[in-house]
């Protein structure tokens, strides 16, 4: 299955979606009811979506999907169009990703627009309900289990580089505080290539599909991190302040051999407001910084080159060998050498 294949399908009607074009009845009503639900503070009917049912319905719905879908902390689907979602919360994190026009969600009463190429990621507990849907609205959800979505997960894409470090931070601090976060990546032709990847292994299943759909929901995060760090960054310019991004990038580009006073002249900053700078919006020194990115990346080094530990010392920036030995055994627990013994 290709991409004009994934589309076709996409735009293709469903049993349910030509069954509420025809009727225009309320949608899903025979599976919403098989949820608990309670009355809010308005009166209004909140239903409580849980994983396990949407997993059993998957299941019951998707005989040739039954062996990827079973215990899966993943599911894919496709909302319905022609329809609308009722008011509810869910004990998941949901993810929503607007393929093609518009969606209109009310999230905690507010109501929210989503244009082709939008995310939106709802925490669990948040109550919402996603307005009426039309012909070309094909809205892609993505249900995860709390512990898939995790800083973890994310911080398998951070391991190495302090902006994504920062940017995870940031996300997850946004996060708890709004319990929704909103991209647009409207022109990533990386997140479409993964999103449509990870389609064709839903509609054509295989033995190798949960490890492939992992892999891509690592650069659909990639992407997201990416559009979250540009959305700083233009906030903070047009706020005509400072972005920290700039600074953790030219430090990341230069940490083998660049001072405090290096940087704090690059950006025509006196150091110590800089160093004050860094500490405040990190929670780090400079100098730690420094010490994690050289540190970073002597273990890449140990892991995937036959470099003598002395010329790593030296290429990530500590000249004094002896020095390099009693940081890493500080922070690793082990000596550069004994490190690469046990990642070989």
């Amino acid at each position: 299955m290709d991409k004009a294949q994934i589309r076709e399908k996409l735009f293709t009607h469903t049993k349910t979606e030509a069954r509420l074009l025809l009727k225009k009845s309320e949608p899903q009503s025979d599976f919403v009811e098989k949820f608990d639900s309670y009355l809010n503070e308005e009166g209004e009917r909140v239903y409580r979506y849980t994983f396990e049912k949407h997993l059993e319905s998957a299941r019951e719905k998707q005989n040739e999907r039954a062996a990827l879908i079973e215990g899966s902390q993943l599911l894919i689907l496709k909302h319905a169009r022609f329809s609308y979602t009722p008011l509810h919360v869910h004990d998941f994190i949901e993810m929503n990703y607007v393929y093609s026009g518009n969606i209109d969600i009310i999230i905690d009463g507010t109501e929210i627009s989503l244009k082709e190429g939008d995310f939106c990621i709802l925490d669990t507990g948040v109550c919402h309900r996603i307005l009426d849907t039309g012909e070309n609205d094909i809205l892609i959800n993505f249900l995860m289990r709390k512990e898939y979505f995790s800083t973890q997960m994310l911080s398998r894409l951070a391991s190495n580089s302090i902006i994504s470090q920062f940017a995870v931070n940031a996300l997850s601090k946004t996060q708890k505080h709004n319990r929704y976060l909103l991209f647009n990546t409207t022109n990533s032709e990386f997140l479409i290539d993964a999103i449509e990847g990870m389609l064709v292994n839903y509609y054509e299943p295989s033995s190798y599909s949960k490890d492939v759909t992992d892999a891509y929901m690592i650069i659909l995060f990639s992407e997201l991190l990416k559009a979250f760090q540009q959305k700083q960054a233009r906030e903070h310019r047009k706020a005509d302040h400072s972005y920290i991004g700039d600074i953790l990038l030219f430090i990341e580009k230069n940490y083998h051999d660049c001072s405090l006073q290096e940087v704090a002249e690059a950006f025509k900053f006196n150091p110590s407001y800089l160093s004050r700078f860094i500490k405040n919006q990190t929670g780090k020194s400079y100098v730690s910084l420094i010490q994690e990115l050289r540190l970073n990346n002597a273990c890449i080094l140990l892991k995937n080159t036959d470099l003598p530990i002395e010329a790593i010392s030296e290429q990530i920036g500590y000249r004094n060998v002896t020095f390099f030995y009693q940081k890493f055994k500080q922070a690793y627990g082990m000596t550069p050498h004994e490190y690469r013994l046990h990642s070989d």
